[in-house]
């Protein structure tokens, strides 16, 4: 089944990358684009959910978004939930669930590097705390490649977990969707070059605007696709 593809903007957030993630999918089968949340610049989807995003951080701004996406009628039971920083480099004509380790080897990689507790760790612990309390899994779903969701799966997670951030590793664990083991394709130093190989990437906002990585990403696809006005 061709499913549809999710996008969830900042309210008012008008990013170079969308564009051309767009343009990515090309490489992607799905059905109709959908963008919730903020409106992008030259950017037509084949729907668009305007909403301002309510809530203290990100997280909870997205949490609350993800309610609006899984109640809304027209859209396919299962979506793919993109981020504006996702490529599809190669033609894809299946995509099993990826994760990366445990969520444990993440947080000790990034406080290692950091030298000590970030924010972003601090939410990998809460969200592994509460899946060890409930006796689930700890598989690390936070791979920057689209994840799908189903959306009567994904109502459930957002009201079992109200107050953990990390929406696809608690929807990944809590249902057991396992998948296949890889590391992560997001780039953020601005001097690393991409495998050529690579079916996807991630860029940060500094990588994709001044780094080698964004350079490659934007000579792949020069093309405008059908969502650009």
């Amino acid at each position: 089944m061709v499913y549809d593809v999710v996008y969830i903007l900042k309210n008012g957030k008008s990013t170079e990358e969308l564009k051309y993630s767009l343009r990515s999918l090309k490489n992607f089968p799905h059905g109709k684009v959908w963008i919730f949340g903020g409106e992008a610049d030259g950017i037509k989807p084949d729907a668009q959910v305007r909403l301002q995003q309510t809530g203290h951080n990100k997280w909870e701004k997205v949490r609350n978004t993800l309610f609006k996406v899984c109640e809304t009628d027209e859209l396919t039971d299962g979506f793919w939930l993109f981020n504006d920083d996702f490529f599809c480099m190669k033609p894809c004509e299946y995509m099993p669930p990826y994760y990366n380790g445990d969520l444990q080897n993440r947080i000790s990689s990034l406080e290692k590097a950091w030298h000590g507790m970030t924010q972003y760790s601090r939410q990998l612990r809460d969200t592994q705390k509460v899946l060890k309390i409930d006796g689930l899994g700890t598989l690390n779903y936070a791979v920057h490649m689209p994840m799908l969701i189903n959306k009567g799966k994904a109502l459930e997670v957002l009201n079992e977990f109200k107050r953990v951030p990390m929406f696809r590793s608690l929807y990944g664990n809590y249902w057991s969707i396992g998948g296949v083991n890889r590391d992560d394709v997001k780039i953020i130093q601005p001097d690393v070059y991409p495998d050529p190989d690579t079916d996807w990437l991630s860029t940060s906002d500094g990588s994709f605007r001044y780094g080698k990585v964004g350079e490659y990403i934007r000579a792949q696809f020069p093309e405008a696709s059908e969502y650009e006005r």
